[in-house]
Order: C-alpha cells, then sequence, then structure tokens
C-alpha cells in the first residue's frame, strides 16, 4: 500500500521575498523541519489528529519572527495585499481554532518581542513586550516591591498578551481578579497594518494609568476576540504591592538536573516573606463549600483555590507516583488552600489566619500540618511557590491537555453544575485518563476570581495519550458536550463560562446570541475586511462558514438533539 504523502501549502516567492526584506533571511523560513516545529502548537488536539491522517492544513508554509511593533505592521500590510491567511502566535493556545483553512498560512511567531519595557513605579504598571511572561514580569517588579497580582498555572508558558486575547484567566485570582481585569493599555496591529492603542496611553502626554481612553473602549473588543481582531504587540498591565522581597526563595536543595529531577528534595521551596500558605482538609462536599464560600465573603486573603484530583500530577514527581496517588487517594478528595499575604503589616497574617481558623472550626475542617498527614503537606510542597508565581515548576504528570470545561458564577451553584455537566459527559463518551473524572468523585477545581468570593470559575480538564487518536476524538467529544450541555441549560457568560467566542460555537449555537455571530462577523470585517487573520477562530467570515463541513455541522447536532435542543441548518 502506498503511504500517504503530507504536503504542506507554499506562499508565492514575491510574497516570501517581500516578508524577508521586513525581517531579514535569519528570521523567516519555509525549510521542512522547521515549519513542521511550529505545527504542534502546545493545547492543539484537533492539529493532533490531523497530523495521525497526514493532513497538511495546519502546517504554515512560511514561519516568520518580527522583532518590533514596526515589523509587525509592515508584515500584516504584505498579507493583507496578497490576501495570505495569517496565524498569530504567542504561547500556541489553538485549541479555540475551528478548521484552519487549506490556504498557505503565515505564522507570525513573537517570541523575538520578549522584553518587559517599563516598570513604572508611579503609575504601578509594567510595559510588555508581546512575548514577554509572569515569570519576567515578576523578576523585574519585585526588585521595587510590585507585582502583577496573580499567577496562572503554567506561567512560562502563558504569555500576558495572548491572554488578554482570551480573557485572561489566572488561578490566583481572590485578590485581584483576572488579567482581563488589570489590563491598562494594549498596543495591537490590525490585520489592514494600522495600528490602535487603547486606554489613556492614547493621549499624546498622559501617563498609561487608565483602561479607558477618549471614544468607544476599542480594547473590549479585542479582548475575548481570540487574536481575530489583530496581533497584540505590546500590553501595560497594573501592578500591585509586594510584600515578599526582591527575590523568591530556592529550594535548600538548588535545581534538579536531568538525572535528578525525580527527586522531591527540589519541590520544597519556602514561601516567600511575608507569606503563608494554609492546606485544609474536609470530611465532604458541602463541609468545603461551606468554607469556601464564608472565607470568601471575609473579603480576606491573596488566593483561595480548591484542587481536589490536581494535586496528583501538579505534585508528583513521575506519572506512575501520579496513577498510584489517585487510585491509592493520597490527597484529601474535599480540600481548599488559602494564600495569606502580609500587605500591611505581619499582623494582618495572624489576623486573617484567625479568621480563617475560625471558620474551618465552624465548618468541621482540618488543617494539614506536621502533627496530621504530614507526609500529603510535605507533598504539596510545590505550591508554595507555585500558587504565586511559576519558579520550582508543577511536575504536571499526565498526558496532553486537550480542553477544558469552564463554568463561572457563585461557588455553590458552579461547583455542583461542574459536577452535573461534566458527570453527563463522561457517562456519554467515557474517560481518556483517569484524572478526567476530577470534580465527579472530589472537589472540582475551584478559583476564586474577585475579592469576597463574588464569582468562582470552575475547570475540569482533558487529558488524552496525544498518540491514540480514538482518545483525542474522545476528548474533543468530551469538551464539546460539556459545552453545549451549559449552553442547554442557560448556564454562565458564555460557551466556555469566560464570555469568550469561538467558533463553531459562534455561528452553530444561536442560544448564545441570538445572531450573535452576524454582529461579530461584521466587526471582524472592520479590522479585517480580507479575513485573514486567525481564520476559523472567533467567527467565520461568510465563505468559511459555508466551508464549514456538513459532517461537523451533523455532529454538532447530535449534540444539540442529546440536551434537547432542535438541530441548526447553514444559511
Amino acid at each position: 500500500m502506498e503511504k500517504k504523502k503530507c504536503i504542506p501549502g507554499t506562499i508565492a516567492p514575491e510574497v516570501y521575498k517581500a516578508l524577508e526584506d521586513i525581517v531579514g533571511p535569519k528570521y523567516i523560513s519555509q525549510d521542512r523541519a522547521i515549519i513542521e516545529c511550529y505545527s504542534k502548537f502546545s493545547v492543539d488536539s484537533g492539529g493532533t489528529l490531523k497530523k495521525h491522517a497526514k493532513d497538511p492544513s495546519n502546517i504554515p508554509a512560511c514561519i516568520v519572527l518580527p522583532a518590533s511593533t514596526a515589523e509587525v505592521q509592515a508584515i500584516m500590510r504584505v498579507c493583507h495585499r496578497y490576501t495570505v491567511p495569517v496565524i498569530p502566535f504567542t504561547n500556541g493556545m489553538i485549541t479555540f481554532n475551528g478548521p484552519p483553512t487549506p490556504e498557505p498560512t503565515v505564522c507570525v511567531h513573537v517570541s523575538r518581542m520578549n522584553k518587559v519595557l517599563e516598570i513604572n513605579e508611579d503609575t504601578m504598571t509594567a510595559r510588555l513586550e508581546a512575548y514577554a511572561d509572569y515569570a519576567q514580569v515578576q523578576a523585574d517588579a519585585m526588585k521595587k516591591g510590585l507585582w502583577n497580582g496573580g499567577s496562572p498555572l503554567a506561567t512560562t508558558l502563558c504569555k500576558l498578551s495572548s491572554q488578554s486575547a482570551f480573557a485572561g484567566v489566572w488561578q490566583t485570582d481572590h485578590k485581584y481578579g483576572t488579567l482581563s481585569r488589570n489590563v491598562v493599555s494594549i498596543k495591537l496591529v490590525t490585520p489592514t497594518g494600522d495600528v490602535i492603542i487603547t486606554g489613556s496611553d492614547t493621549v499624546a502626554g498622559v501617563d498609561c494609568f487608565w483602561e479607558y481612553g477618549p471614544g468607544p473602549d476599542l480594547f473590549s473588543l479585542v479582548r475575548g476576540s481570540g487574536g481575530t481582531t489583530g496581533i497584540i504587540t505590546e500590553v501595560v498591565v497594573k501592578l500591585h504591592a509586594w510584600p515578599g522581597g526582591e527575590e523568591l526563595p530556592e529550594p535548600p536543595a538548588g535545581r534538579p538536573c536531568i538525572h535528578t529531577y525525580k527527586e522531591a528534595k527540589y519541590d520544597t521551596a519556602p514561601f516567600p516573606k511575608h507569606h503563608k500558605l494554609l492546606w485544609v482538609e474536609f470530611p465532604d462536599f458541602e463541609t468545603e463549600l461551606e468554607a469556601l464560600r464564608k472565607i470568601g465573603h471575609a473579603s480576606i486573603c491573596a488566593g483561595l483555590n480548591a484542587t481536589g484530583v490536581y494535586n496528583a500530577y501538579y505534585c508528583s514527581q513521575t506519572q506512575d507516583l501520579t496513577l498510584d496517588r489517585v487510585a491509592n487517594k493520597f490527597f484529601p478528595p474535599y480540600n481548599l488552600y488559602v494564600i495569606i499575604a502580609g500587605f500591611v503589616s505581619e499582623k494582618q497574617i495572624t489576623y486573617e489566619e484567625n479568621v480563617i481558623r475560625d471558620i474551618i472550626q465552624e465548618t468541621g475542617g482540618t488543617f494539614l500540618s506536621e502533627d496530621y498527614k504530614d507526609d500529603v503537606l510535605y507533598a504539596l510542597a510545590p505550591w508554595n511557590l507555585d500558587c504565586i508565581r511559576h519558579v520550582t515548576g508543577y511536575r504536571m504528570n499526565r498526558h496532553a491537555y486537550c480542553g477544558s470545561n469552564i463554568l463561572g458564577g457563585p461557588v455553590d451553584t458552579v461547583a455542583r453544575k461542574t459536577r452535573e455537566v461534566w458527570s453527563k459527559a463522561i457517562d456519554t463518551f467515557g474517560e481518556t485518563y483517569v484524572t478526567d473524572r476530577g470534580g465527579m468523585d472530589d472537589t472540582p477545581f475551584l478559583y476564586s476570581s474577585n475579592h469576597s468570593g463574588r464569582f468562582w470559575l470552575t475547570e475540569a480538564d482533558v487529558y488524552p495519550d496525544m498518540t491514540k487518536p480514538e482518545l483525542l476524538q474522545r476528548g474533543q467529544a468530551l469538551v464539546a458536550c460539556g459545552i453545549v450541555n451549559t449552553i442547554a441549560d442557560k448556564f454562565g457568560p458564555g460557551a466556555n463560562g469566560l464570555g469568550v467566542s469561538i467558533e463553531p460555537i459562534t455561528s452553530f449555537m444561536p442560544e448564545v446570541g441570538p445572531n450573535a455571530h452576524v454582529l461579530f462577523r461584521k466587526i471582524r470585517h472592520i479590522f479585517d475586511p480580507s479575513g485573514i487573520c486567525a481564520p476559523g477562530r472567533q467567527v467565520f467570515t461568510k465563505e468559511e462558514y459555508d466551508n464549514f463541513p456538513d459532517e461537523a455541522v451533523a455532529g454538532l447536532n447530535k449534540l444539540r438533539q442529546m440536551h434537547g435542543m432542535p438541530p441548526v441548518e447553514k444559511k
């Protein structure tokens, strides 16, 4: 049998030469080995299935690495002139993409734009290039007693610029809210090559201190757009007081190497100065939720989360240990952790800890300590820094991430709803990995997203083995089932709990709008009249909509029927 060949597309020589003239021959390539390296994004189950099928449509025709806003602007003008599709690349989270165009595509990778340009103590802001990550911001800001106020789980992977376009999820959100509430300004290159600046940064001679500038709030058109409005080249974020000192503490053992990474001693970093981390377990789900609600409403603490099964693969040094700890229920199934920071004085830590201890006593929880489950507390040591900043490194011993079901709302409501939605998905399609059941037999991953515990996000993740197409397909079905269930039940602010619009949900789930896709398509046409930027992601162009596969629509209709919704048709 003849083997199927996978042959990627190519762009016209005159387009390649025009792009090469912008960045120089060192920073552009259409070499097969290089474009293959850039074709596997960090979160991309659909792209991996295409690799199994020898489908070349997610392999870029060329890679171009600009070094400045001016170079991004010139690149976009060339692509707009020749109508060449563009995929912006920062952290590689392409899971929200619909089927990419089969047309040859230019991947604009901003990894050379990786500087923290300014830490402004007067306005308490940080100005960053597009590829700067959270660890860089932390390293520069804390030297001046500041930090950005929150942390996602994978902070060397997550870039603040790309998170600005995807609603900005953090896991340490309780005190200052998500990233999207902490962006002061963005600089955006539109698909036509124009430059947009938002906030008070727009006004000549005015400091960048306020997210709203003259005229309409342009940043809100970018937030949640998934990159379809253009490429963010700079972002200015708010900074907050940091009491933890100029440097984060190293583990006593130092840092591991390849030969020693399995040893737990490298994960036991001390807490930063003026910080305290408390772990609590509960006898059941109800008492845990009661404690989370009461601590949240007390308006204290810098961070407040529940982790459940996620402890097993965030805090285990090998995958075998992860599976062993899940099977033997090593970590408490119902738990929470609290981060206390002495922003005002050491007395703040004492006061807030006393409040927490009173609440835990009232709700029947038990603190982990040297006298109670000290082995579990030791195993949880990677959180000592990672709850604040990604330094020692989450182990994350599981298979590849395929996607999530994310809901938002009050803690009681959202936690129970997650169990309901995820149980239906798992019961229908089956699990891909043992930890897919996280949140069904224990606590969901819950994180407080603003002070006083008013709003919470909960997350159920899927981790299939990427070498097995059938598991990837099942993982996609689990995520889609959760989304459709959420929409059918009219729960939450959007398809994934964050208000971010993604295809094919935007065009084929009229309950989200109704007719939201019509509005989004018009907005996209204003920014991107040729429909070249991040094709198929936030909203389809009319041509993309017409070319969306009928079999995919049939699959969505099966899910709709399963959840009591009528079928949809292309119009």
